[in-house]
């Protein structure tokens, strides 16, 4: 991605179904919770000009429901940035994220990629409580995770 004409950022959000992943991007769109929530969203591109680093942002939805392993693969592969979005309320998600969603990133890219990723707490507006220790020793053990976020 060297080069000053950057092609833009292509942002890709997967987890289980029902973590929030395609509110997230509807409430970003729109500002406010959508009350009808497809399986999937749509791609959305995000211009340039509204953007900090001045390039289109792309943000991609994936669904299990309708989309196949071999679509996630490409979508990974095509990523510049994969948040991993699991539900505070629901400890299964969270446990996925070790079990299944980081593996099979590193199964797609190798394990030594340089594709950063994210994990998103979401539905917070639901718990008392945050899950961010649990959340710092699976960055250990994951160096590709650059953050994590509630």
């Amino acid at each position: 991605m060297g080069g000053s004409h950057r092609r833009g950022v292509r942002i890709l959000l997967i987890g289980d179904a029902g973590v929030g992943k395609t509110s997230l991007i509807l409430s970003l769109v729109s500002e406010e919770f959508p009350e009808q929530v497809p399986p999937r969203a749509e791609e959305i591109t995000i211009p340039p000009d509204v953007t900090p680093e001045k390039v289109p942002t792309h943000i991609v939805d994936y669904s299990e429901r309708e989309q196949s392993v071999d679509q996630l693969r490409s979508e990974i592969n095509r990523s510049d940035v994969i948040c991993v979005v699991y539900s505070v309320e629901d400890e299964d998600t969270l446990d996925r994220v070790t079990c299944h969603w980081l593996p099979l990133i590193r199964s797609t890219l190798g394990q030594q990629h340089h594709i950063p990723v994210i994990l998103v707490g979401n539905k917070v507006d639901l718990v008392d409580y945050s899950t961010m220790e649990i959340v710092l020793q699976t960055m250990m053990e994951y160096p590709e995770i650059e953050t994590c976020v509630e």
